[in-house]
């Protein structure tokens, strides 16, 4: 064999392509830098705003109950005292105890199934309160909305985990998350239309609102089960090149997704005694009280700013309006500086501004500045943590868990955030705000806390094995068979 020949098959791979030839992949140079910008961008343009849609939609029917309340659920239910809070407590116990037996399901049915399943169930389930008539009715749609929405955020951060590098996950997780910021200023626009423009002689605003928001959902989970991507071995060949997809199935491989086994006990047991994730649980824990109870009750506490219903649904568009700038801002300089922790604990005191205006001042421009202040620091956590987490964990089962682990506490708590906006309280709401604040600042601390943590432990590796060097999928596979995963020498956590 020819010099010149050796060196172009050490500069290339060949794969069989299902056809009758192979495809010759450069392993580097601009050719292989062209293939890897057309493949980021055909997924730029139909994965990542496909994951955002289900997203809005997601959060466009845990929200809307907060609509609802202005529009005359409590009076079209006959709920009194706490129910309502209640109800809105429900949904978190449901999406809590679904989270880790969903990630499980999805290795076994495919992300594209348990996605458009559950997104069916559950925009049956928020369709279906448009038709309660008690309390009792109200719980039990809300319950099972919770249990079937946990399928589609746990899951989103996996499913890009297949087809983008660590690095390129926060500014992606951050498109799709960032659609919740959406849904919350489209749930008030929507609020606010049906207010004003629809009458129905036998259904009243709040349920036609269920109905509006629900349907739609139901159509959209029938179409996730046949388009949306599982992984870059079924990417079709309407979509990519041949090229593309063998390049897409490398690029996966080097992002620590090569193991295939359905449940791997060791990464289980692995996940759950990893102290990086006591700390990432922490966090999302101190985000998701505030978080709970800001989608919940921003109507409200609009409204008793003393806007009156109606424009107290339009009134709640700037504040999300305000946190989608953040989000995408927030987590495109995130990905550019591959940096999370200091990003997390700037958008905490971003949040604990807005606190602190809240509970400071009676003045109603102050208190919406706040609130606006609020939106701006709370929604970029989200993907920070979540994309964090996916960058932190190798192995499919280890990060899966770890994920629906970071999910399942922060839920559970995120019942305390539907608890603390009492009626007396308000209008000035001291104790929802005083809580809300004293978890941010728990953010804050845990956050640095962890980063401090990891940065040490990549400072003790380099100086004892040196510069880490890029591991091929045997060696990846071989690592996770032996049960070293984030603990190999050649591997450095995201800070």
């Amino acid at each position: 064999m020819s010099e010149k020949s050796s060196i172009e098959k050490a500069d290339v791979v060949a794969v069989e392509a299902g056809s009758s030839r192979d495809v010759i992949v450069p392993q580097s140079g601009p050719e292989r830098d062209a293939i890897v910008k057309r493949l980021k961008l055909k997924l730029d343009f139909r994965l990542v705003p496909y994951l955002a849609l289900l997203y809005l939609f997601n959060a466009l029917d845990r929200g809307n109950i907060g609509n609802a309340r202005l529009a005359g659920i409590e009076e079209g239910t006959h709920l009194k005292g706490n129910d309502f809070y209640n109800a809105l407590s429900f949904f978190y116990f449901g999406y809590t105890i679904s989270q880790i037996p969903n990630m499980f399901i999805m290795k076994k049915v495919t992300p594209a199934v348990l996605v458009g399943v559950t997104m069916i169930l559950w925009g049956v389930c928020s369709t279906a309160m448009a038709g309660t008539k008690n309390y009792s009715g109200l719980v039990a749609a809300r319950f099972f909305m919770g249990v079937f929405e946990a399928g589609v955020g746990p899951a989103a951060p996996i499913i890009l985990s297949f087809f983008y590098l660590r690095h390129e996950l926060a500014w992606r997780t951050a498109l799709f998350y960032g659609s919740s910021t959406f849904a919350g200023a489209f749930g008030g626009l929507i609020a606010y239309g049906v207010a004003k423009n629809l009458t129905h002689e036998s259904l009243a605003p709040w349920q036609l609102l269920f109905i509006i928001e629900g349907i739609p959902t139901i159509f959209l989970g029938i179409v996730t089960i046949f388009v949306l991507p599982n992984a870059p071995e079924t990417l079709e060949r309407w979509f990519v090149t041949p090229e593309e997809k063998q390049v897409a199935i490398e690029r996966s491989r080097s992002g620590h997704n090569t193991d295939n086994s359905l449940l791997d006990k060791r990464q289980l047991f692995a996940a759950l005694k990893d102290h990086k994730n006591l700390f990432t649980c922490l966090i999302y824990i101190g985000l998701n009280i505030p978080l709970a109870s800001y989608t919940s009750f921003l109507p409200t506490i609009v409204k008793l700013m003393g806007y009156e219903d109606a424009k107290a649904q339009l009134m709640t568009v700037p504040p999300y309006a305000c946190a989608i700038v953040c989000v995408f801002a927030v987590c495109w300089n995130s990905d550019r500086t591959r940096r999370r922790g200091f990003h997390v604990a700037g958008s905490a005191l971003v949040a604990c501004i807005g606190y602190i205006l809240l509970i400071s001042s009676g003045n109603v421009k102050a208190n919406y500045t706040g609130a606006c202040f609020v939106a701006m620091g709370l929604y970029p956590i989200i993907p920070l943590m979540l994309s964090w987490v996916a960058n932190n964990n190798v192995g499919h089962t280890k990060r899966a868990v770890s994920i629906a682990l970071l999910n399942t506490f922060g839920q559970c708590f995120a019942t305390v955030g539907t608890q603390i906006y009492k009626t007396p309280t308000a209008p000035r709401f001291f104790m929802g705000y005083g809580v809300c604040l004293a978890f941010t600042v728990v953010m804050i601390v845990f956050s640095l806390v962890l980063t401090f943590v990891l940065n040490r432990e990549n400072n003790r590796r380099d100086e004892q094995y040196g510069e880490p060097k890029p591991l091929t999928p045997e060696e990846q596979q071989e690592a996770i068979d032996n049960g070293i995963y984030d603990d190999h020498s050649s591997f450095r956590y995201f800070i």
